[in-house]
């Protein structure tokens, strides 16, 4: 795929002052072998993709796979059951964020196949949902609208929980997305979501972000200031992986594979493969291997307590927030 790549100033602040940090591709689905840039903004210390594509271009980085990626095939029809099943565990921990809120109405922006809408309504929320691609069947039959959530319109304050998991990174707009969040939000609503976290060891050692669909990389201070701007008091950040990854483990495989000769590409290439699981645990350099396979034992026996002391310090990398629109 050709497309064409843009240079841009921050996407929070709006500087033109970076630094550029790391040179990156499409390891997850190698849809080009173009070369993205990331920066770090120099006043807010955001990270984020310039170059990057086109907005006009994007769409053609989201293959049907990454729609799939919990149920493992795009080509095997999945009933609601079963979609139910594969992301049971990742749907119950979404509802424990919002545990602790008055059950009212929420919105939830990229809501996918409908699932965590579906439970959301069952466990008693008036909820409905916004969805960029189309082609993403609604298998539970809830409320979504399809389309650029900034095109849509809703009445102001009639929302009293807005939920974003994992998407204010992939937008080119996240100023405005959370402005509009804030405007959509009651008084003394609460906005949630997670973001990945670009402070952190996964993120600058291991490249874990999904480029070039990952456009801006939160920082906790980045954060705070967005929300901030738009008004919304930030409550509380934690760190985990009970939704999404983002595991220290196989920083050694890489290390090791890197001694022994393999470009950084290249192994970012099999870490990220999803045709081939085994790729970077079990082979070298496409064969079977039975020292990476020790080596990749050794990575998740050392690295296990390391990780998960990062996110108990809040240094991981899926950061979650809470944040809360003053009373009227």
């Amino acid at each position: 795929m050709t497309s064409h790549l843009i240079e841009v100033p921050c996407p929070i602040c709006a500087s033109t002052r970076s630094t550029q940090v790391l040179a990156v591709k499409d390891y997850m689905y190698r849809i080009t072998d173009d070369t993205f840039g990331v920066k770090r903004c120099q006043v807010c210390g955001v990270g984020f993709l310039s170059p990057r594509p086109a907005a006009r271009d994007i769409g053609g980085f989201y293959p049907s796979e990454f729609y799939w990626s919990f149920e493992e095939s795009a080509a095997t029809p999945l009933t609601a059951t079963d979609v139910l099943a594969r992301r049971a565990v990742q749907i119950a921990n979404k509802l424990r964020c919002l545990a602790h809120l008055e059950r009212g109405r929420l919105l939830d922006i990229g809501a996918m196949k409908g699932e965590f809408l579906y439970a959301a309504l069952a466990a008693g929320w008036l909820a409905e949902g916004v969805e960029f691609a189309a082609s993403i069947p609604n298998l539970f039959n809830v409320p979504i609208r399809y389309g650029e959530f900034l095109d849509m319109e809703f009445a102001q304050a009639s929302f009293d929980c807005v939920t974003m998991w994992a998407v204010l990174e992939h937008v080119y707009e996240p100023r405005a997305y959370v402005r509009k969040v804030a405007q959509l939000l009651a008084g003394g609503g609460t906005f949630v979501g997670v973001v990945t976290n670009f402070n952190t060891l996964q993120a600058r050692l291991l490249r874990s972000d999904d480029y070039p669909r990952h456009l801006t990389l939160f920082t906790k201070n980045s954060l705070r200031r967005l929300l901030g701007e738009a008004g919304l008091e930030p409550v509380r950040f934690w760190t985990d992986q009970r939704l999404f990854g983002g595991a220290l483990r196989g920083a050694i495989s890489y290390s090791v594979k890197r001694a022994l000769g393999y470009e950084a590409h290249e192994a970012f290439y099999e870490m990220r493969s999803w045709r081939d699981p085994e790729a970077f645990c079990c082979k070298f350099r496409g064969r079977p291997s039975t020292a990476m396979k020790w080596v990749s034992r050794l990575d998740n026996l050392v690295l296990w307590l390391p990780e998960k002391a990062l996110d108990f310090a809040r240094l991981g990398f899926t950061l979650g927030f809470e944040a809360r629109k003053a009373a009227s």
